[in-house]
């Protein structure tokens, strides 16, 4: 996992064991689905609607703001974490950028063995002030993942490259609106075959999560605003856990089962 820095938010090639990009960044098809991103779609505050999956309606913006001092990274044989910070900044209004979320990332390596990579993100987002964000109910947004533009359909009318399975043993199109424990997308890739895997976390709001699985593209994201919305209390976190297992070769569905049960 290689980060980088951007306007919209912390991009991040991820590479499996052997050095593959399993994910997507700026994709040609949908330049604002970058490698692994958080973004909530519809939302409102105090009457304004501002929208942080879609860039190109500008009525929202997420920025990295900073890495935290080289005295917070915490190292230990088995493991290493970071954080990073995000400011989400409201563009629904008249007027100039409203600051209306910060967010934080910790983001924790393990020493997993050499057959994959394991990493968790927990995300806390924070509404500044003290109105009540409401994320509307809508059928995607959230904790996303972007894979590999070589797992797209090699032509119009024609299936995926790359494959989706769930915790559930769905498929694409079965597991759309799903609420599995993780989800799985592997495929073809630079002559060989890899993948990954995002399990939700049992603490998670409304877990098991919905999945938003989308039929051609290779995406999916948790969605907890599928059948109904909720809020952001002003000044009140908002917490997403996160495990991400990065893989070569096919899925072993009973190795990600094993991840998502351990307490690292």
């Amino acid at each position: 996992m290689r980060p980088k820095t951007s306007l919209s938010t912390l991009d991040l090639d991820i590479y499996s064991p052997s050095g593959k990009v399993v994910t997507g960044d700026y994709s040609p098809d949908h330049k604002h689905q970058h490698g692994l991103f958080f973004a909530w779609t519809k939302t409102d505050i105090e009457g304004r609607e501002p929208e942080f999956w879609n860039q190109k309606l500008e009525k929202g913006r997420i920025s990295f703001s900073r890495a935290k001092d080289q005295d917070d990274v915490v190292e230990s044989p088995d493991k290493v974490s970071f954080t990073v910070e995000h400011l989400w900044e409201d563009l629904a209004g008249d007027g100039s950028p409203r600051p209306l979320i910060d967010e934080t990332w910790k983001v924790t390596a393990y020493d997993a063995g050499e057959d994959r990579f394991v990493f968790d993100i927990e995300a806390v987002q924070l509404v500044r002030g003290q109105s009540p964000l409401t994320i509307q109910k809508y059928h995607y947004g959230g904790m996303a993942i972007r894979g590999t533009t070589q797992w797209m359909p090699p032509a119009k009318g024609t299936d995926p490259v790359g494959t989706i399975i769930t915790s559930q043993g769905m498929g694409r199109v079965e597991g759309n609106h799903s609420r599995p424990h993780w989800v799985g997308m592997h495929g073809p890739i630079d002559e060989g075959h890899a993948g990954f895997a995002v399990i939700s976390d049992s603490r998670n709001f409304r877990a098991p999560q919905w999945v938003r699985v989308h039929p051609l593209m290779p995406y999916f994201v948790f969605s907890p605003m599928v059948e109904e919305p909720f809020q952001i209390e002003g000044g009140m976190p908002y917490f997403s856990r996160f495990r991400y297992v990065i893989f070569d070769g096919e899925p072993d569905a009973e190795m990600i089962s094993r991840e998502a049960d351990l307490k690292r």
